[in-house]
């Protein structure tokens, strides 16, 4: 008896749907330009016309989008699938995020990287204490927010310029963004040692966030967890602040492990 034909063309589509999907994110995330049809097929294998059917469902389904320049990227479909996949950690975070609101009069994030972009996963805030209102899958840059910057922390300063290469820093941020690569990787490096970012009116004047990466079972930076409200508020407590984002951090750091097969 031979296998279900159908079953085994689905199953084999998947696959080549996963191997697309997860060349463009390397791609993207690695901070070069981004894959076209044609250079997509020749880096995963497959024939182009397979590759240019595949992709274009990808995008119809809301997996992945392309550019202008033609070029693909993962889309906002992908990022809920994942949220959904991971769905344990989201549900283990909100008592975290919601103490650390509580504990600390601040406005309290759970986010991940998606390029130069922040995407917000989750948001708690105490009562009245968010600086502006927020909402899951909100994007923000990473070079102006204290998440986007721990994110980063494990980056090197070249890697830094590689990923912001033909982005326009100026204008974007608050009065102490930083300006270009250089100015990323000399605030990283500053914060580094202490193990936490402090951005001080780097996304919008008067307003601090204290933010720390959440590591997985291998050290790799998955996500980062952040606290941030007015700075005359949060400056006097950041030592308490760091002490108690670090031991959440590890905490959230857990229960990936958990959630992840």
């Amino acid at each position: 008896m031979t296998a279900n034909p159908p079953k085994a063309q689905a199953a084999s589509s998947l696959r080549t749907g996963l191997q697309i999907i997860n060349a463009v994110l390397e791609r993207e995330t690695s901070g070069r330009t981004g894959f076209n049809v044609a250079r997509l097929a020749q880096e995963i294998g497959i024939d182009p016309s397979k590759a240019s059917r595949m992709t274009q469902e990808l995008c119809d389904r809301g997996f992945l989008e392309r550019r202008e320049d033609s070029t693909l990227r993962v889309a906002a479909g992908f990022h809920e699938l994942a949220r959904a996949l991971n769905h344990g950690l989201l549900r283990g975070s909100r008592p975290i995020l919601r103490r650390l609101a509580i504990e600390h009069g601040a406005g309290a994030r759970l986010s991940v990287r998606d390029g130069v972009l922040v995407r917000l996963l989750r948001a708690e805030a105490a009562a009245a204490a968010e600086p502006w209102p927020v909402r899951a899958g909100l994007v923000t840059p990473c070079w102006c927010t204290g998440a986007g910057r721990a994110l980063l922390l494990d980056h090197s300063g070249d890697e830094i310029a590689a990923l912001l290469q033909g982005y326009e820093l100026i204008g974007v941020g608050g009065p102490n963004a930083a300006h270009s690569a250089d100015e990323l990787a000399a605030a990283n490096d500053r914060d580094r040692p202490g193990g936490m970012v402090a951005a001080h009116g780097e996304f919008e004047h008067g307003i601090t966030e204290y933010a720390v990466p959440v590591r997985d079972g291998q050290g790799q930076i998955f996500a980062a967890l952040a606290v941030l409200g007015r700075q005359t508020d949060l400056r006097p407590r950041e030592e308490t602040i760091r002490a108690d984002l670090t031991a959440s951090a590890a905490a959230l750091g857990r229960l990936i492990d958990v959630a992840t097969p």
